[in-house]
């Protein structure tokens, strides 16, 4: 297939029976569109109900199938699969779309043929599936023991028809959507259209990565009970959670977009701190915690909290109350909790032999983790000027904090390799270099020496076009490299050499260090972009959580992933760190 951009659509070119999956999500549903008129899965948030089994679409003219070597084009963008598919004498335009809060497939298609021709449409439902409401505004009818729909058309010039199908919902439902049809496609369509692209996005291909990125984020924005907040992606939605760390990032481009959804998530997160100040991996929708006494975690709160206030310049938040304590309180209590972690050199300290509670959650990093100290001593920082903001002494944060950052240049900095080590454990130090203490510099821990040596050791070892000892080819930016040494260290998928943790590339890793590089002055679009170009050439149309050229990528849609898009939007401002509203 080719690859092409328009108007922030990715275009591909290619022929009726290639696949060219789209993931799309909102409120109640994921889906997953197969660049064929049929869908590869449908997951009802409210149901729990996950159908992965595929549902087809066939096309018959004048009695005769549409053959699979028919000419495709599909446009992708938003909640939106186009596909164009061209034949002798004749084009069929489909266009399927999902909306915010429906729990329903849409589809608009349109015939448009030089001389009098009868279409059939037939769409098969996957054997497992429960047989869907199904609305059309052509004939229709249910055949092959209830398994399939099939709609007549006779074009003589242009015609359309639109169809609704929902699984778990009843007829009543369905009817009442495709009443509204015109309505639902114009939303779907201005969703798209109303995004203003930044000064920093230049080329077509650019508009595309940064609609993909933004979407990516905006997607996996929720809403059930109480919760409202993003999830980390369309295969955590059973339990529903949203996660301290993935919504951090994830975030991020909601501060150019709608900064509401910011507090929203702050919200739903501070539900979610226990009474003793320690905070889980993610918050489930009753608020209980999912995956307990993750190390980043209190630190990601704290730092959400100040990017909020200090960007909105909505001091009256940290006075709120939440479950009886302010949000102020909150913070100052999950860092009390986070103090207990510490030892005398003022750093968390990761006890245990299998200790994987950050985010490199298939990694035993243990004793000091460059990672999870740089948190800390930037959300000690954010504490210090949010007490300030409420007129309380946030000294002791401040104090703790320098105690915190002398540590880190002391422990974890080696001189020899130029760049910070990933932990040091006792007498074992992992020194490999590891994409995360990119945070060293972001959060101005590093001085401008020490900061460039680092940005040197990482375009050289993590950087693949580079990197000519790693054996995997140009792929963009590594997590980490070299491999974990240590064989107790990395389990599960990471056990493997480029795998999840152990060298696989992370988008989300890899715009942080493209940004980092845009605020020291480097080339940066390599970093920002290539993970993106690359995916498209392989077939993977939506943002994945990681990928290697030699295992299997991770999900796809996954929200964090949408950091691109906040990376565009800071281009050309002073750094996302820095202090606006709290000085």
């Amino acid at each position: 297939m080719k690859v092409s951009f328009l108007n922030g659509r990715i275009v591909t070119d290619g022929y009726f029976y290639e696949d060219v999956p789209y993931d799309v999500s909102a409120n109640n549903l994921s889906v997953c569109f197969d660049g064929k008129g049929g869908l590869s899965k449908y997951l009802s948030v409210r149901s729990g109900k996950n159908y992965s089994e595929r549902s087809m679409f066939s096309l018959y003219k004048n009695g005769e199938q549409v053959g699979a070597y028919t000419k495709k084009q599909t446009k992708m963008a938003g909640r939106i699969q186009e596909i164009c598919l061209l034949g002798n004498g004749y084009r069929v335009e489909m266009k399927q779309f999902i909306t915010k809060e429906d729990d329903a497939v849409f589809v608009d298609m349109a015939f448009i043929t030089e001389e009098n021709t009868d279409f059939t449409v037939a769409y098969g439902i996957g054997v497992s599936w429960v047989i869907p409401a199904f609305s059309c505004t052509a004939p229709c009818r249910l055949v092959q023991g209830n398994m399939r729909f099939e709609m007549d058309v006779n074009v003589c010039g242009e015609k359309h028809i639109q169809f609704v199908v929902a699984y778990e919902e009843n007829q009543e439902y369905c009817d009442r959507l495709l009443a509204s049809f015109q309505e639902k496609e114009e939303m779907a369509g201005k969703e798209i259209d109303n995004i203003v692209f930044p000064p920093s996005v230049q080329t077509e291909e650019e508009k595309a990565l940064y609609l993909s990125a933004l979407f990516c984020s905006l997607e996996n924005y929720k809403e059930c009970g109480g919760l409202k907040g993003f999830v980390a992606g369309c295969h955590y939605l059973n339990p529903l959670r949203t996660y301290y760390r993935d919504s951090y990032w994830t975030i991020l481009p909601m501060y150019a977009y709608d900064i509401t959804l910011v507090k929203r998530q702050v919200i739903t997160l501070a539900r979610g701190v226990d009474k003793d100040g320690s905070c889980p991996s993610a918050v489930m929708q009753d608020f209980s915690p999912f995956w307990g006494g993750h190390y980043d975690s209190p630190s990601f709160f704290v730092m959400m909290v100040y990017d909020y206030v200090n960007h909105s310049g909505d001091k009256a938040f940290l006075q709120e109350e939440i479950n009886g304590k302010t949000v102020l309180d909150l913070c100052r209590l999950v860092i009390a909790k986070q103090i207990e972690r510490t030892d005398e050199t003022g750093l968390l300290y990761k006890e245990g032999p299998y200790n994987k509670l950050d985010w490199a959650d298939e990694v035993n990093r243990n004793g000091y983790v460059t990672y999870n100290e740089a948190l800390f001593y930037r959300a000690l920082t954010c504490l210090d000027k949010l007490c300030r903001a409420c007129s309380k002494d946030g000294s002791f944060y401040a104090q703790m904090a320098e105690k915190v950052k002398t540590a880190i240049n002391r422990i974890l900095w080696d001189e020899e390799k130029g760049y910070y080590v990933n932990y040091v454990d006792g007498d074992f130090v992992e020194d490999n270099l590891s994409v995360d203490t990119i945070l060293v510099y972001l959060f101005g821990i590093a001085d401008e020496k020490r900061s460039n040596r680092m940005l040197d050791a990482m375009e050289r070892m993590l950087e693949t076009k580079n990197n000519h000892m790693q054996q995997a080819g140009d792929y963009g930016v590594m997590c980490v490299y070299p491999f974990y040494k240590r064989i107790s260290a990395a389990y599960f998928k990471s056990s493997q050499d480029y795998e999840y943790h152990n060298g696989g590339n992370w988008p989300y890793w890899s715009a942080m260090y493209a940004y980092a590089k845009y605020l020291m002055g480097r080339e940066y679009r390599y970093a920002l972009e290539s993970w993106f170009s690359y995916n498209l050439e392989r077939g993977i149309f939506t943002p994945v959580e990681y990928f290697s050229p030699c295992r299997k990528s991770g999900s796809t849609l996954q929200a964090w992933s949408g950091v691109a898009a906040f990376v565009f939007d800071f281009i050309g401002k002073p750094s996302f760190f820095e202090p606006i509203h709290l000085q």
